[in-house]
């Protein structure tokens, strides 16, 4: 009696150390929620991640660039400094256009059987609705430095949206194709952004008020992937509804950086600077094209 009632308590007690055992010290698996499984699948959260990015370049200038406020392109060291940098934008813009914009143009063209002689217009439509608007704008006498401010604004915010779009679209098409297409618009942006920022350091604005409107027009990148990812099923192709965009783009740069800009430089009477702003215009001309070679 007493040998059982010993074996009984010793079976207790190695079920309970058993039972100990398997609770405290064998590790429990974590199980991971489904839709933290779901995150590499998911091309809208990555599509708005890579515009934020691209957008984020905007305000890079604001950390290097010591220039405090700029209220007219008068004579100075400041304002050479400035005259240098927007000559940079100068070349960069018209690069973006010649280099970029319009063989992009004749691409899709080509693919789609389109119009040639249509896309000429789109461009046309572009520089002529800029000039309108430049002249609309003047006639509520805002100063002109300001007029062309606004317009860079409004011209960035359409390129953004160009920009989500293609993020959206190589986000639906695969993770790895939407991290290169966001590494190359990453590449691209930083030496346009430069020149956008000088745009607004021109038109009177400090260097934290051209980062806020910079972080603003970064807003549409993010419209242009949310649209892309949200249109990605329907009937009629992203790219055709939206090939006007592209030359109306090109067309609003090329009245930017030849009517807006490039004027004011044109006006430099020192042979010293002139050689310094022909340089940089060179630079970013450069510069874009070296970006274009090596990612597109």
């Amino acid at each position: 009696m007493v040998l059982s009632s010993v074996l009984c308590i010793s079976d207790l007690n190695g079920t309970n150390a058993s039972s100990l055992h398997s609770d405290f010290l064998e590790p429990t698996m974590f199980e991971v929620p489904l839709w933290f499984e779901d995150i590499p699948n998911m091309p809208w959260l990555w599509s708005v991640i890579g515009s934020i990015l691209v957008g984020l370049t905007g305000v890079l200038p604001v950390f290097f660039m010591d220039v405090e406020e700029v209220g007219s392109m008068g004579k100075g060291v400041v304002s050479n400094k400035l005259k240098t940098i927007l000559s940079f934008a100068v070349g960069a813009l018209l690069a973006d256009v010649f280099l970029h914009s319009l063989p992009e143009i004749y691409t899709i063209n080509a693919s789609n059987a389109g119009s040639q002689q249509a896309s000429g217009m789109l461009i046309l439509c572009g520089l002529i609705t800029f000039i309108a608007l430049e002249k609309m704008l003047g006639s509520f006498e805002v100063d002109e430095k300001r007029v062309s401010g606004y317009l860079n604004l409004l011209a960035n915010v359409i390129d953004n949206f160009t920009h989500g779009l293609s993020l959206g679209g190589a986000f639906l098409v695969s993770p790895s194709l939407g991290v290169l297409t966001t590494i190359a618009i990453l590449v691209h942006e930083i030496p346009h952004e430069v020149g956008d920022f000088a745009i607004l350091l021109r038109s009177g604005l400090t260097r934290w008020e051209a980062a806020g409107f910079q972080l603003f027009t970064a807003g549409g990148g993010l419209v242009g992937a949310i649209f892309a990812i949200v249109c990605s099923g329907a009937s009629n192709s992203i790219e055709a509804r939206t090939s006007w965009i592209l030359p109306f783009t090109a067309g609003s740069f090329l009245h930017i950086g030849l009517v807006t800009v490039l004027p004011d430089l044109l006006k430099e009477e020192s042979p010293t600077e002139s050689f310094k702003q022909m340089c940089s215009f060179i630079v970013g001309i450069m510069l874009i094209s070296i970006v274009g070679n090596i990612f597109e």
